[in-house]
């Protein structure tokens, strides 16, 4: 079986001598249910012209499309419902619940888990994929004493975040403060299952979490700001290098299952 373990540097090989054809990559991406999906995909698009992708959606229920996907793009949205994180006030500042999109993508979490598909989760991705994972939320962040997290300016920088010194987010942004967008008025109060934060605001607000255990785990990124929105200047540390990071992932997970793939065809 060592035939089968692929060290980082001879998949990064193998990726550049693969025909383009044998790299098309699938990505799910959750429905937002607004014109605005389009803008993950044109993001992602921008850095690989030949991506495809399956809107996955509690809708149409198409849950099986996630065994056909390369990696799981959690999108942004309404609030996660505080129900699945113990808070069943009736008065509590959540907005936009939608409980059937919060079941149907736990589901969605649970079979990219069970792939080890690389997942993104961006804002309400982020905040989904903690519920899931055990972890609880801040219902609003003014109220807790935060600052208004929730500006405008989406193409713009609002804020600043301190990036942890061993984390992803750090080997990928290659820095230790960066510059975002800020679109949330909840925010990650306990951390779920096996998750580390990576980044936090000055007012020390969970702004970005990734496994804790990073060389035994799938890719996960998850970042409370919205990447996908970034131009310009903004774009530099933010935006661009989490998108090229998570399709390289995704070629790595295509490339290793084919390979494990073919190996077994081959026996």
């Amino acid at each position: 079986m060592a035939e089968l373990i692929l060290s980082t540097l001879f998949l990064d090989i193998y990726f550049s001598l693969l025909p383009n054809e044998g790299l098309l990559l699938r990505i799910g991406i959750t429905d937002t249910l607004k014109p605005n999906l389009a803008n993950y995909t044109e993001w992602l698009k921008r850095c690989d012209s030949s991506l495809e992708f399956s809107v996955l959606s509690h809708v149409p229920q198409n849950a099986e499309a996630v065994d056909l996907i390369d990696g799981l793009l959690l999108t942004g949205g309404g609030d996660v419902d505080s129900k699945y994180f113990g808070i069943t006030d009736p008065l509590s500042k959540s907005r936009d619940v939608n409980a059937s999109r919060d079941e149907f993508e736990f589901y969605v979490i649970e079979r990219a888990l069970d792939r080890n598909l690389p997942i993104l989760g961006i804002c309400r991705g982020m905040q989904v994929m903690n519920v899931y994972l055990g972890g609880t939320l801040i219902l609003d962040l003014p109220s807790a004493g935060y600052d208004d997290h929730s500006r405008p300016g989406m193409h713009e920088v609002v804020h600043e975040l301190h990036v942890g010194p061993e984390s992803l987010l750090r080997e990928i942004t290659g820095e230790s403060v960066i510059g975002v967008n800020s679109s949330h008025h909840q925010a990650v109060k306990g951390l779920g299952r096996g998750l580390m934060a990576n980044a936090l605001s000055a007012d020390g607000v969970v702004e970005g979490a990734e496994w804790m255990l990073k060389d035994r785990t799938p890719f996960l990124l998850l970042v409370q700001w919205h990447p996908e929105r970034l131009s310009g200047e903004a774009s530099v540390a933010a935006s661009k290098p989490l998108a090229e990071r998570f399709i390289k992932e995704m070629h790595r997970y295509k490339a290793k299952s084919s390979t494990t793939e073919h190996y077994f065809m081959e026996r």
